[in-house]
C-alpha cells in the first residue's frame, strides 16, 4: 500500500506526469481507455474513508496498463510494483469489494434502504468468511481479512452459525457504541415484501419468531392509539341533552344490578383479544403473499422495486401491517444523503458568494435538488402564479429553460463513484 500511494502521489503531484497519463489514455488503442468519455486520473485513499482505499485500488488497477506503458517507454521515472504485489493488491480489492458494493447501495436516496441493512450485514460477513477459507487467497490477504472479520463481529455480534443477531432492546458496548443493528432495521426488513423471504436465511428461527411477536405488539399498540384518537376526536353532532334522573330509572338499575354479564371490563378485554387476532391474521397473510414473490427485489431493468408502492396498493388488505410499514420503511440506512446535500451546498455558498442571503441559498438548493420534478411539472406550477390570459405563453418558455443536465461532465467531482461499472 505504501508503494501504491507513492505511485499515485507521483502522478497527482506532477502536472507533467498527469498530462502524459491522460494523453496515453487518449491516444492508445487499448479498448478500455478508448471507450471511456474522459481520461481518468489516480485516486489517493483517505485515512478516515475506508472505502476510498477500495476505490484507490480499483482505479489504479484500471490505469495499470497506462502506467506500465509510460514506465516502459521511459516517459516517467517511478518504481513499478512487482507482479506479486499487483496480485496481492487485487486480492485486497476483492476483500473490500462486498463492503463497498453494499455501502454504495445503502447510501442511495431515491429508494428504500433501511430494509436492506440486515441483508448487507449478512452478505459482507459471508464474503469475509469465504476469503479466509479460500485456497487461492494470499496468506497476507487472509490475515487482513481476519482482522476485518474480528472487528466486524465485535460490532454486530453474529450468532454461532454466523447469522445476524436480533437485539429486541438497545445494547451499548465498548466506547459507548451500540452493539448490533437497531431494531428498526429488522422491522423494516420484515415489513419490506422484497426482503422478508430473506430473513429466514439470515437470522435464526428463534430470532425470527421473537421479531414477529414484537411486530404484532407494535401493530396492537398502533391500532389502540388510532382508536383512542378517533374516540377523543370532537363529534360533529351537537351533544345530546342530559335527561333528569328519576326514581323510576334508579329502581330499574337496582333491580338488574349484577345481572349484566357484558361489563365494560369484559368488553374491553374482548376488543383487545379481537384486535390481537386480527393483527396475527393480517401479518400471516402478508407473510404468505411476500414469500410467494408478489414484490421481487428487482424489476426487469435490474432496478429496485418500490415496496412503498406495494403497500399503497395493499393498505386495505393489510391495514395494521401497512400502518407499521409507513413508519419504518422510510427510515434511511445512513446519513449519507443529507451529507451530500451539505457538500452540494458548499458549491453554492462558496468564498466568492459568502454574502448570499440564506433565503436565496435555500431556494437555489431547492431548485437544484428538485430540478427534474420542477421541469416535469413546470407548466402546472407556473399556471398557479399567473393570470389566465398569460397561460398561452408558458409552453413556449419550455424551449428557453436550461437543460436538465446543468453540469458539465468534466466539471463533476471524480472520486471513483462509478468505477464499479468499469470492465477490464
Amino acid at each position: 500500500m505504501k508503494k501504491l500511494r507513492a505511485l499515485n502521489g507521483y502522478f497527482l503531484s506532477s502536472t507533467q506526469a498527469m498530462s502524459k497519463l491522460k494523453e496515453f489514455q487518449l491516444t492508445t488503442n487499448i479498448t478500455q481507455y478508448r471507450d471511456q468519455k474522459h481520461p481518468k486520473k489516480p485516486l489517493q485513499d483517505v485515512v478516515t474513508r475506508w472505502w476510498s482505499t477500495y476505490r484507490s485500488l480499483r482505479r489504479t488497477r484500471w490505469l495499470k496498463k497506462a502506467i506500465k506503458g509510460l514506465i516502459v517507454t521511459e516517459q516517467v521515472t517511478i518504481e513499478d510494483l512487482s507482479p506479486v504485489e499487483w496480485s496481492i493488491l487485487h486480492q485486497v480489492e476483492i476483500a473490500l469489494e462486498t463492503m463497498a458494493y453494499w455501502q454504495r447501495i445503502l447510501e442511495g436516496d431515491t429508494y428504500v434502504t433501511g430494509s436492506l441493512v440486515c441483508v448487507a450485514i449478512y452478505k459482507i460477513r459471508e464474503a469475509y468468511v469465504n476469503i479466509i477459507s479460500s485456497a487461492e487467497a494470499d496468506p497476507s490477504v487472509i490475515d487482513l481479512t481476519r482482522i476485518l472479520l474480528d472487528d466486524f463481529d465485535s460490532r454486530y455480534q453474529p450468532s454461532s452459525s454466523g447469522k445476524v443477531t436480533y437485539f429486541p432492546e438497545d445494547v451499548v458496548g465498548r466506547m459507548n457504541r451500540y452493539v448490533g443493528l437497531h431494531q428498526y432495521f429488522f422491522f423494516s426488513s420484515f415489513l419490506d415484501p422484497r426482503t422478508l423471504p430473506m430473513l429466514r436465511i439470515i437470522i435464526t428461527e428463534e430470532d425470527y419468531k421473537r421479531l414477529k411477536d414484537d411486530l404484532i405488539l407494535k401493530m396492537i399498540e398502533l391500532s389502540k392509539s388510532s382508536k383512542r384518537k378517533i374516540e377523543s376526536a370532537p363529534s360533529s353532532q351537537e351533544p345530546a341533552k342530559k335527561k333528569r334522573a328519576t326514581n323510576k330509572g334508579k329502581k330499574t338499575k337496582d333491580m338488574f344490578r349484577g345481572l349484566n354479564s357484558n361489563s365494560k371490563a369484559s368488553m374491553l378485554q374482548s376488543d383487545d383479544n379481537q384486535v390481537h387476532i386480527d393483527c396475527i391474521a393480517q401479518l400471516n397473510r402478508y407473510i404468505i403473499d411476500a414469500e410467494s414473490g408478489m414484490c421481487p427485489l428487482h424489476d426487469d431493468d435490474d432496478n429496485f422495486n418500490d415496496p412503498l408502492m406495494f403497500w399503497q396498493n395493499n393498505q386495505v388488505k393489510y391495514e395494521f401491517v401497512a400502518a407499521l410499514a409507513r413508519i419504518y420503511l422510510p427510515i434511511p440506512a445512513t446519513s449519507a444523503p443529507s451529507e451530500r446535500i451539505w457538500s452540494r451546498a458548499s458549491r453554492i455558498l462558496s468564498l466568492r458568494r459568502a454574502r448570499l442571503k440564506d433565503d436565496l441559498v435555500s431556494r437555489m438548493m431547492f431548485v437544484k435538488e428538485n430540478i427534474n420534478f420542477l421541469r416535469k411539472h413546470y407548466v402546472d406550477l407556473v399556471k398557479e402564479e399567473r393570470d389566465e390570459h398569460l397561460h398561452a405563453s408558458i409552453h413556449q418558455e419550455l424551449e428557453f429553460l436550461p437543460p436538465l443536465e446543468l453540469q458539465n461532465d468534466q466539471d463533476e467531482l471524480d472520486v471513483g463513484q462509478d468505477d464499479h461499472l468499469l470492465n477490464f
